[in-house]
């Protein structure tokens, strides 16, 4: 007798809604690799990023919401706070929001207050500023609509992402040092910036993934490859990261990287009892990982390619000239105490400030400390906005990691989360990786997965 084949379930499949989110994730990591608002990819991609929004608003239903409307409504109130810089008020409201500025002083020195002014200091850039918004936007609205299963596939798609990213950073190592695999005219030539445009984001992005291949070694249930396979497949996209991450010359990177690996560990043996086996196998398993990992750090030392090593134990100019700049910088705070100089207006600002000392023949374009940097763009409301931001954080990894079932998988997605937002955090405080379409994207992926799971307290 003749045996039919089985039809395949309909959850082994992606839904409609998972494709809905590979859309935005795609273009903003073809697109979105680089900060600076005169990229010409982003006339392209800010108008796609607004459609897209559209589209996803759509489908949206409202019980996709249930639980997740603070990151829906965190983001709106963000591109609220960013609108409120761009309407015209009169120039006497400006320049009391403006505080001791220069700027204030000319306007008042021109007498000019019957007009309007709008409160950014840069219009052209807080307009840019708004646009950039959109990329998370849409990559939040298309992921308030997946379901369980496609929350969990979202993960390997990501991890598929930072290889792409990865293999061409190795070809751009073997290439020239200004051939075409670099995608963006200014960047870091000669180094593996795969498709970014500054090594220090690349490599942040890269040690993002090492919890993620953690929990995709750990996935134990409904899962279509075997732990074994998967085990093999995590080591040995870890083993081709370290060698990238040091080779880039970020010592950011570097930092992140030890952060990834060790909440790897972690969540790897916290998920560990869901496993079948003895749990002295499961807790051998990432020290075994880590010990070869620490063997590869060696190896790539010894062939004198570990860049970001050698950066560390040379004379550190690079570390002594951002620490100026931020004591430079926070003299803006005060001067344009309580609303800041707005969105886009670092650079203006900056060089009405800029000592003498610091000057030279490039401009700072960022203040590489993106906290320090906000309370300064949005005064008091960007200093309320963080700390909000923090609160929530800190809450929600104390429930995860405390209060609910590490069995659990959206418990892992979202404890997996929180290791990844700590790498965003901590890069942030020497650089500015968010400020990029592709890092924010992923970081608005990543707040879904981090308020997944729903409180229920551990078994037994």
């Amino acid at each position: 007798m003749e045996k039919k084949l089985p039809k395949l379930a309909r959850t082994s499949l992606p839904s409609l809604q998972f494709w809905g989110l590979l859309v935005p994730l795609a273009a903003v990591f073809a697109m979105g690799g680089s900060s600076r608002p005169d990229v010409q990819s982003l006339a392209l991609l800010n108008p796609l990023m607004i459609a897209l929004c559209g589209v996803a608003l759509l489908f949206l239903r409202p019980e996709q919401l249930e639980g997740k409307k603070s990151l829906l409504a965190g983001i709106l109130f963000a591109m609220l706070m960013v609108a409120t810089y761009l309407l015209p008020i009169s120039v006497q409201i400006v320049n009391f929001l403006g505080g001791t500025s220069d700027v204030a002083t000319i306007r008042a020195a021109a007498d000019v207050s019957g007009m309007t002014r709008i409160t950014s200091m840069a219009p052209a850039a807080a307009w840019q500023s708004l646009f950039f918004l959109f990329a998370p936007l849409a990559v939040l609205l298309a992921a308030l609509q997946l379901n369980r299963d496609d929350l969990r596939l979202s993960v390997p798609l990501l991890i598929a992402a930072g290889a792409i990213s990865g293999v061409i950073g190795v070809l751009q190592l073997a290439g020239s040092p200004t051939g075409p695999l670099y995608f963006y005219q200014i960047t870091n030539n000669g180094s593996a910036v795969g498709l970014f445009a500054n090594r220090n984001h690349a490599a942040v992005f890269l040690a993002c993934l090492f919890p993620m291949l953690a929990l995709f070694a750990a996935r134990p249930e409904g899962a279509s490859l075997g732990r074994n396979t998967r085990q093999l497949i995590a080591m040995a996209i870890a083993i081709i990261l370290v060698p990238l991450i040091l080779v880039t010359g970020s010592r950011s990177g570097m930092l992140t990287a030890a952060v990834g690996l060790i909440g790897a560990v972690l969540l790897y043996v916290s998920h560990a009892p869901s496993y079948r086996g003895s749990i002295k196998a499961k807790s051998a398993t990432p020290i075994w990982a880590v010990s070869i990992l620490v063997c590869l750090v060696l190896i790539t030392v010894y062939f004198s390619r570990a860049e970001a090593i050698e950066r560390i134990f040379a004379e550190n100019v690079g570390a002594k000239d951002r620490a100026d700049f931020w004591t430079s910088g926070l003299q803006l705070f005060w001067q344009y105490f309580p609303l800041g100089f707005g969105p886009g207006g670092f650079v203006p600002a900056f060089q009405n400030i800029e000592p003498l000392a610091l000057l030279d023949g490039a401009y700072l374009n960022r203040l590489h400390n993106d906290w320090l940097e906000t309370a300064l763009t949005f005064g008091v409301p960007g200093i309320l906005l963080m700390l909000a931001g923090a609160v929530y954080y800190l809450r929600r990894s104390f429930v995860l990691w405390m209060r609910m079932d590490g069995a659990r998988s959206a418990v892992a997605l979202g404890r997996m989360a929180s290791i990844v937002i700590a790498i965003l955090g901590i890069a942030s405080m020497s650089d500015y990786p968010l400020r990029t379409p592709a890092m924010a994207g992923f970081a608005a992926l990543v707040l879904v997965w981090f308020g997944h799971a729903r409180q229920v307290p551990k078994a037994g």
